[in-house]
């Protein structure tokens, strides 16, 4: 690990010796260079130095440095678009670590596990992995070096910004971000920052993204990276896209593919590339531009043998029927159209075949049950007379059991679904449906997104609270706020979100103050310190609100902490 740290500040330096430093596993000093030729952009280079340490691996599987070989072999393979691949190198990283007891490498294993699922499309395996990398981070407290606390943060912006929970995307996306920093993890923290740019872009904030992707782009260029040269130049693009400035698409993304030589290899991601650059030459009317890069997208798919092959299919096949439309084409029109319908069809009827199959196998021993009972009719018919009273008696108590098992269920259902179990609070889920109520009868409202915190932050770090205190924090908020018209919801471990409906936001504030005064005044638990964000519906519509509510906290936090700030 303290070679590991000094490596990742200078990958170049790695790059350009020949030999293993003295005293440093040979395995170790492979995969680290192959990861700084693969950060570099030199996919040829990677493939090559990790197949040198291949055969040492193969010699001795569950060597510490071995696991190590295979856990970032893996996300190696995630780039050569192989995730079937790249689920086996991970399973053999954690038996290799589990093996060795190596709780860092562990939780880094069980991290990029959750990667390789998102890839996948296998969320609850995905959220699974991180809930695992998350309790050992927690055992091991402060423990935990910053490469691995890094790596867990990356996958939680990773999975949550792919199925946009935006908020806690960006709030993880910054702590690995600011722990990249710290460290001069120039390795590590490239691949950190295209994970904020690619999540600010989707909550499209567009402005704050355009100057992350800038800034890539800026570093990318000082160190001579063409793989971070080409996802800043991609990044650009598809913001120039949004703003509907194709001209600048165009300019941006053909810029990005002249960096993508051997840079990328992904299929998921030149498909992508492909597929924006066809959307922009349609938008101006440059049709047999846009058709070229559309049948540039399908000659990469017939080669993409993944899970994720139909889903990118159908998004070329829909850029090309609207490219068609636009042309006037109506045959071409209706047949791209008709082989889109088609695998949306496929898609449908792969979700479905598990259950039918399983039907299927139930039908034949139902069948033979049916046949046994014709036959022996006779023999059993006065059994069933005397049996027909206790089957009813049976029926009548099962449907009770049934019953008072689907109410209980029910109701323990509603309130897991709807209730934060540690304070009580309603939780993130019920606030969305809440605030969905409100926003189509237009009324006005204030809101607040709160994070609490220990006032001692200089000696404690946001994790040190514990639940005594999160409960008297809920209480007290809930205490401060308890009309018809308020509504208070924990949406994260220490964030609260307040929402008070027909109040103007300095009454807001004002009602906030008390309560930091009362957090700041208490002797049984430790003392509290308040940062939060306000927002009213007077501002207008922010498409994503709880993206711009978290862009101000994270702002107030940095610059105002301990303050609840109005814009």
């Amino acid at each position: 690990m303290e070679y590991e740290a000094e490596a990742v500040t200078s990958p170049s330096t790695l790059l350009s010796t020949q030999v293993p430093p003295e005293s440093t596993d040979e395995v170790l000093w492979l995969t680290l260079k192959a990861r700084a030729a693969f950060f570099r952009g030199d996919i040829e280079t990677a493939e090559a130095v990790y197949d040198s340490g291949k055969v040492k691996v193969q010699a001795s599987p569950l060597k510490l440095s071995s696991g190590y070989w295979f856990l970032y072999r893996a996300f190696f393979s995630i780039e050569q678009g192989e995730l079937d691949k790249a689920k086996q190198y991970i399973k053999q990283a954690r038996l290799c670590f589990t093996q060795n007891k190596a709780t860092d490498f562990l939780i880094r294993t069980y991290a990029m596990e959750a990667i390789i699922s998102v890839w996948r499309e296998e969320y609850s395996f995905a959220l699974k992995s991180l809930q695992s990398a998350q309790a050992l981070l927690t055992r091991s407290e402060n423990k935990s070096d910053p490469i691995t606390r890094m790596m867990v943060y990356d996958s939680s912006t990773a999975y949550y910004s792919t199925l946009k929970f935006y908020v806690k995307a960006l709030g993880y996306a910054h702590q690995a971000q600011d722990l990249a920093q710290q460290s001069h993890n120039l390795l590590d923290g490239l691949p950190i920052k295209y994970n904020l740019c690619l999540t600010l872009l989707r909550a499209q904030l567009i402005e704050k993204a355009q100057q992350c992707y800038q800034k890539m782009y800026n570093v990318s260029e000082l160190h001579n990276l063409p793989r971070y040269e080409f996802w800043a130049l991609s990044g650009l693009g598809k913001i120039a896209l949004s703003n509907k400035n194709f001209t600048d698409a165009i300019k941006y993304l053909q810029a990005a593919r002249q960096t993508q030589h051997n840079a990328i290899i992904n299929p998921a991601h030149i498909i992508v590339l492909h597929n924006n650059l066809a959307y922009a030459f349609a938008q101006m009317k440059l049709f047999d531009q846009a058709l070229e890069q559309i049948a540039l997208s399908k000659q990469v798919l017939k080669s993409y043998n993944s899970a994720l092959n139909n889903r990118y299919t159908r998004q070329t096949l829909k850029i090309e029927a609207d490219v068609y439309q636009s042309k006037q084409d109506l045959p071409q029109t209706i047949s791209t159209l008709r082989t889109y319908i088609r695998l949306l069809e496929e898609s449908e009827l792969k979700t479905q075949s598990k259950p039918e199959h399983k039907a299927i196998v139930l039908e034949q021993p139902i069948r033979s049950a049916r046949q046994v009972n014709t036959a022996a009719e006779d023999e059993v018919v006065k059994a069933l007379k005397h049996a027909r009273i206790i089957i009813a008696l049976l029926i009548v108590t099962l449907c009770a059991v049934i019953i008072y098992y689907r109410r209980s269920k029910h109701n323990l259902a509603q309130s897991l679904n709807y209730k934060d179990t540690v304070t009580g609070l309603y939780n993130r889920r019920y606030f969305i449906e809440q605030f969905e109520g409100i926003s189509k009868k237009n009324l006005d409202y204030a809101m607040a997104l709160i994070e609490i915190s220990p006032e001692q932050s200089e000696t404690m770090s946001a994790s040190d609270m514990d639940a005594k205190s999160i409960k008297f924090a809920a209480q007290q908020l809930s205490m401060q706020f308890r009309d018809d018209g308020d509504l208070v919801c924990r949406v994260s471990g220490q964030e609260f979100v307040i929402l008070c409906e027909g109040m103007k936001k300095p009454v807001l504030q004002k009602r906030l103050a008390v309560l930091q005064h009362v957090f700041a005044a208490q002797e049984n638990v430790t003392a509290l310190q308040m940062s939060g964000a306000l927002i009213c519906s007077e501002e207008g519509d922010f498409g994503n609100i709880f993206a711009e509510l978290e862009s101000r906290l994270i702002h107030v936090k940095r610059t105002a902490k301990g303050q609840v700030v109005a814009f």
